[in-house]
């Protein structure tokens, strides 16, 4: 489950302070992404890698043309995750015998 660091109104902490700060609305853009349900792992995790440096190029006016350090980080991700459950079920099942 993913942790919701959102406040009540829908906005991060960061982006709370600074509509309060700035004392107007901020210009945003919708982006719209396509996740692929099936198709190998390897194909999910290299769409899952470029869609996030899309994303941070929208964020930030970047033109990120090397996503080793992104498929890195993505991929420890989903390791840590395949491990936690993997440890939450040893968990339920009241450990290894």
């Amino acid at each position: 489950m993913r942790k919701n660091k959102s406040n009540v109104m829908g906005y991060s902490t960061i982006e709370g302070v600074i509509r309060q700060t700035m004392k107007k609305e901020m210009k945003t853009t919708e982006l719209t992404f396509e996740v692929p349900l099936d198709g190998s792992d390897n194909y999910r995790m290299n769409e899952c890698v470029e869609q996030i440096a899309q994303l941070i190029d929208q964020y930030f006016g970047t033109q990120i043309e090397d996503v080793t350090r992104i498929n890195d980080l993505v991929d420890q991700e989903i390791v840590a995750s395949w491990r936690r459950e993997r440890d939450n079920q040893v968990e339920i099942n009241g450990g290894s015998k």
